[in-house]
C-alpha cells in the first residue's frame, strides 16, 4: 500500500483467514475516515498470493501505475480493514486471471486504485470469471461500508460478499 495508516488505528496483527483460491476486494487504511486502497487479492495457500491493483507513490514518481506481484503475509497486514470475497477461482483460471487484471486499462483518466478496481470488477464480471447479481456500484458501496465500520471499531474482517455467486 503506497500509505500506512495511523498507529492509533492499526489494526490487531492477529492474523485472518482466507480461502484457498479465494478472489477478494480488500480495502485497507490510509488513515483518513472514507479514503481506502482498493486491490484484489487472490488467496493461492494460507499466506500468500499475488496481489492486482494500481498505485500512485515515490515508487511510481507519483504517477498512476498497475502492479501485480506475490505478496506474502498479506494475512496479517495491519492496514487491512476487509477482505471481500467475490470469487472461488478454479486454479486452472489462476493464470487466465492475472492476464486478464493486467490487460485492464488505466486510461482513460482520472483513475485511482479504485476507478481500476471497478473496471476490472466490470470485466470480469462481462467476461465469466465471476458472476455478480448486482452492479459493480453495488458491491464497492458494500466492501465501503464495511470497511468504514470496520476502521471505527477497529476490526479487521474477511467476509464472503452478498452480491456475487461465490
Amino acid at each position: 500500500m503506497s500509505r500506512l495508516a495511523t498507529s492509533e488505528t492499526m489494526m490487531p496483527d492477529d492474523p485472518i483467514s482466507f480461502d484457498i483460491n479465494g478472489l477478494y476486494i480488500l480495502l485497507s487504511d490510509l488513515g483518513s475516515e472514507r479514503q481506502f486502497h482498493w486491490a484484489f487479492y487472490l488467496a493461492k495457500d494460507l499466506n500468500s498470493g499475488p496481489m492486482y491493483h494500481v498505485v500512485n507513490n515515490a515508487d511510481t514518481q507519483h504517477q498512476w501505475q498497475y502492479i501485480s506481484r506475490m505478496m506474502t503475509g498479506t494475512p496479517k497486514d495491519k492496514t487491512l480493514l476487509v477482505a471481500l470475497k467475490i470469487a472461488m477461482m478454479d486454479p486452472v483460471l489462476h493464470d487466465a486471471l492475472g492476464a486478464r487484471l493486467d490487460a485492464v486499462s488505466i486510461t482513460p483518466a482520472p483513475v485511482t486504485c479504485r476507478i481500476w478496481l471497478k473496471r476490472a470488477l466490470e470485466a470480469l464480471d462481462d467476461e465469466g470469471y465471476i458472476q455478480l447479481i448486482a452492479t459493480v456500484d453495488d458491491v464497492e458501496l458494500e466492501a465501503e461500508m464495511m470497511a468504514v465500520e470496520n476502521r471505527a471499531r477497529r476490526l479487521r474482517t474477511v467476509a464472503t460478499s452478498k452480491l456475487g455467486l461465490v
